[in-house]
């Protein structure tokens, strides 16, 4: 199925576009709210400032995707492959990404602020000045994630993985880091105020900065 295709298609009522092949396609700036794509192959796909609000994207393939300011409110995408995947000021808000993929990914100043990513992957991403409050990160894989300047407001990281994690400036202030192994984290300037650290591991972890003149 090409773009044009679907979107002639969706255009008409139809909605359920489970397991389709759209690798390589274009559907920048697409109105594709509640569509169900669940297990697609959407490898390198251009979802660019397009509306896929509520979208169910379970188990499919977003591989390399383009997703710049994409409107993923409410969709479901979990156990999603997003690697490498550019997300960049998309808006996630109460998304599901259980169990997703999201490593290596570019999350710069996205908002996934009451969105569920449980267990999720998000190895080396780049989620610099993203919003993450009250997120659900519990056992999220973040090692050598950028969370600089990010907003962790009571977010949820019970025994998350956070080794080597550049968490400089971010505010976390209320977040449940219980369990969390946060060995080699960079700290410096983090909002731990209200923090629970029970159990977390920070060995390693550098809180302050010795700034030279």
């Amino acid at each position: 199925m090409n773009a044009d295709e679907l979107l002639k298609r969706y255009a008409a009522g139809e909605r359920n576009f489970h397991e389709t092949n759209l690798k390589e396609a274009s559907l920048r700036e697409a109105f594709l709210i509640h569509i169900n794509l669940a297990c697609a192959n959407l490898k390198e796909i251009n979802f660019a400032l397009a509306n896929l609000m509520g979208a169910n994207l379970i188990g499919s393939n977003l591989k390399n995707a383009c997703l710049v300011m994409t409107k993923l409110n409410g969709a479901n995408l979990s156990r999603a492959d997003l690697s490498f995947a550019r997300l960049t000021g998309a808006d996630l808000i109460e998304a599901k990404l259980k169990n997703a993929n999201l490593s290596d990914t570019k999350m710069i100043g996205v908002d996934l602020s009451r969105s569920s990513l449980y267990a999720a992957n998000l190895m080396e991403a780049n989620l610099i000045d993203a919003c993450l409050d009250n997120t659900n990160l519990e056992k999220a894989n973040l090692s050598e994630a950028k969370l600089r300047g990010a907003s962790l407001l009571k977010a949820n990281l019970r025994n998350a993985v956070l080794c080597e994690s550049n968490l400089e400036g971010a505010d976390l202030r209320g977040a449940d880091l219980s369990g969390a192994n946060l060995s080699g984290a960079f700290l410096c300037g983090a909002n731990l105020e209200g923090a629970k650290l029970d159990e977390a591991i920070l060995s390693g972890a550098i809180h302050f900065c010795v700034r030279q003149v």
